[in-house]
């Protein structure tokens, strides 16, 4: 177990990581664009004035000329060759504006976090600083600083200094409101209770999940710190002659716009070269060092065809799902994560979608919802109430959603707002879908509440989500998922942080809705004791493929595979003698990108033979050797050959 929980971007990254980061930018064609653009512009200042053959201070003959092929951008009227002097002036801002940027994002960037991770006093002396800074006019003490300043050596670098003093301000703020939200997370939690100090939680955790705001302040930053020096420059507080800025040679144009326009357009296309550029180059960072960024390196094919159903649906079916494949695109390939899943789920039944972490259960319960990211790629058929759901535009999922299918998360508190109160949240999910006014919408959340067992509903619609106990905030998500009496409720692990009598309580809030509405309930867990209470019908799920579907009974009394078997022997059951051992499923899942030849279970099953590894099927059933029920597909869905004869023993080790 490693010192500290893994920041969300990591300081200090691998080269495998840095080359992702990369990937990921190089994916931002903007941004791609603009880091040439940028590096096009920085050479023209910096090596263009070592090959043109006019200084910027050099005064030529040729005064007030249009562009010409001696003078490629004209010159002014004292003779100046304007491109040299464009090329000073680009090279003169661009070291002011990274400079500002730079001082400006380290003092505000340390201000807010420090302000916001110690709050009490520290945050409130901290933010009085900021205010009176922000009381200050920035471009009258910039002037009378800069004009002591502008006429000694390096004169740009203090101008700079100057500005980044007085502009770190919007830094410092934006950070700290960040930090006040991160402050609670529960990963530096975490780093402190492993013993981190401060300054380290601090640097390594709060640091690089504030690289988003801090970037975007910065480029804001670039393009407000050129303004600000033209604002000096055009005042003459700010680069002097002989010097020059890009400032200064827009502000010298302004009463030649109309005889010569050539001397504004020319250094004013740079300004604003300048200012995209480092605009798209903060929004590409951004993205890149976020690696939870969903952008993916191809277009969101999530709202594809569906393919066509060659069975009929059962007027008592309510979902069917047939052949669902759902494929995420990542840095370094497409990652499996469903494949092949055939599921049906009857009006008023509950199923219980049972399997380890990461075998697919809550992809495929987003995928059925239209909530999964834009990298997923989605193909097969999704036929909920005779309405196919792959392929259905945004619009009309949204009139689904919470009035037809509706969905309990899993962690509660993050699935309501911290701001609201209950009987708001509620009667939102009410008012959504129908036309009613307020009253009716706080009459129904009463209503609402009082199914799940909130006691005394009417006076606790004004309490915030904070004031619940964990069981009584997942009612409240119950009760939001009921608001509109849907046909389908998907509730995805929603007993998994509970205590065993909230559990309880929870359960009977879903059956409490099942028997009063008839609605269908998909419990997704890896609980076969939840599921036992309350599920018609349980389907299995292993390395992304369902593998074993049937009543409660039966697959509790006689599971027909290995992988079933080895989840219902590592659970306590009455049935058992008090000192049987439970029994561990030997090994982890198998990697969604590197699957197995044949059975994927093959290598953790305690029944294998030889054949499980080459003759092709998925999983091995435990009666009657390798049959048709195993749905023998390879990992690519092709046919299988014809199974083996082998059949594997039943003992247990």
């Amino acid at each position: 177990m490693s010192a500290d929980p893994p920041p969300v971007p990591a300081t200090a990254a691998t080269p495998g990581q840095w080359r992702a980061v990369f990937a990921r930018f190089r994916r931002h064609r903007l941004a791609a664009a603009a880091l040439v653009v940028l590096a096009l512009v920085a050479l023209f200042a910096f090596v263009g004035p070592l090959l043109w053959r006019y200084g910027h201070d050099e005064i030529t003959p040729d005064n007030s000329q249009p562009p010409s092929t001696i003078h490629p951008l004209g010159t002014d009227s004292l003779g100046h060759d304007l491109l040299a002097q464009v090329m000073r002036g680009t090279q003169q801002s661009l070291l002011i504006a990274l400079t500002v940027a730079l001082g400006a994002a380290v003092v505000g960037t340390a201000i807010g976090i420090v302000a916001g991770y110690y709050r009490g006093t520290v945050d409130a002396l901290l933010m009085r600083l900021v205010d009176l800074f922000l009381t200050v006019p920035t471009i009258a003490v910039a002037a009378v600083l800069g004009h002591n300043f502008a006429g000694s050596s390096g004169g740009w670098v203090l101008i700079a200094v100057v500005l980044a003093a007085l502009m770190w301000t919007s830094v410092a703020r934006v950070v700290r409101g960040v930090v006040l939200g991160l402050r609670e997370r529960e990963f530096v939690s975490a780093a402190r209770a492993l013993g981190s100090s401060d300054l380290r939680i601090m640097a390594r955790h709060i640091l690089p999940n504030v690289a988003g705001p801090i970037i975007v302040s910065v480029t804001i930053l670039v393009a407000t710190a050129i303004l600000a020096e033209t604002a000096l420059s055009f005042i003459g507080f700010g680069v002097q002659p002989p010097d020059t800025s890009l400032g200064l040679l827009v502000a010298n144009a302004q009463s030649a716009v109309a005889t010569r326009p050539w001397l504004f357009y020319f250094p004013g296309l740079v300004i604003l070269l300048i200012a995209l550029s480092i605009n798209f180059i903060g929004d590409g960072l951004r993205d890149a060092l976020d690696p939870t960024q969903t952008k993916g390196p191809r277009r969101r094919r999530y709202l594809a065809r569906p393919v066509a159903r060659i069975d009929a649906v059962s007027e008592d079916v309510l979902l069917s799902v047939r052949d669902l494949r759902v494929v995420f695109a990542a840095d370094g390939g497409d990652v499996p994560a469903v494949r092949h899943l055939d599921l049906d789920l009857r009006r008023g039944e509950v199923v219980g979608l049972v399997g380890e972490s990461g075998s697919g259960k809550s992809v495929s319960a987003a995928a059925m919802m239209g909530l999964l990211p834009p990298t997923a790629t989605v193909s097969g058929s999704i036929c909920f109430a005779g309405q196919e759901l792959i392929g259905l535009t945004e619009p009309r999922f949204r009139r689904l959603r919470g009035s037809r299918i509706a969905m309990v998360f899993q962690d509660p508190m993050s699935s309501l707002s911290p701001v609201h109160t209950i009987g708001d949240q509620v009667a939102e999910a009410v008012r959504i879908h129908r036309a009613c006014s307020r009253n009716e919408a706080r009459e129904r959340a009463i209503e609402l509440l009082d199914t799940v067992g909130i006691p005394d509903a009417r006076n606790r619609l004004g309490d915030y989500p904070h004031q619940f106990s964990g069981g009584m905030r997942q009612r409240v998500v119950i009760a939001m998922a009921i608001a509109n009496d849907p046909d389908l409720i998907i509730a995805d692990e929603p007993t998994t942080a509970l205590d065993v009598t909230v559990q309880a309580q929870v359960l009977a809030a879903l059956r409490a809705v099942r028997e009063r509405t008839g609605t269908a309930i998909l419990m997704i867990t890896h609980d076969l004791g939840i599921v036992a209470e309350i599920a018609d019908r349980i389907a299995v799920m292993y390395a992304g493929r369902l593998v074993e579907v049937g009543t409660a009974a039966d697959v509790f009394d006689h599971p027909a595979m290995p992988y079933t078997r080895g989840l219902l022997d590592s659970v306590p059951r009455l049935d058992r003698p008090a000192d049987e051992e439970l029994w561990a499923i030997p090994g982890s899942p198998p990697a969604m990108t590197a699957l197995p030849a044949g059975c994927a279970f093959a290598p953790r099953c305690t029944f294998r033979t030889p054949d499980c590894s080459t003759a092709v099927p998925e999983l091995v059933p435990l009666t009657a050797g390798h049959r048709a029920a195993c749905l023998r597909l390879t990992p690519t869905g092709d046919p299988p050959p014809e199974p083996a004869t082998t059949t594997p023993t039943h003992e247990r080790p």
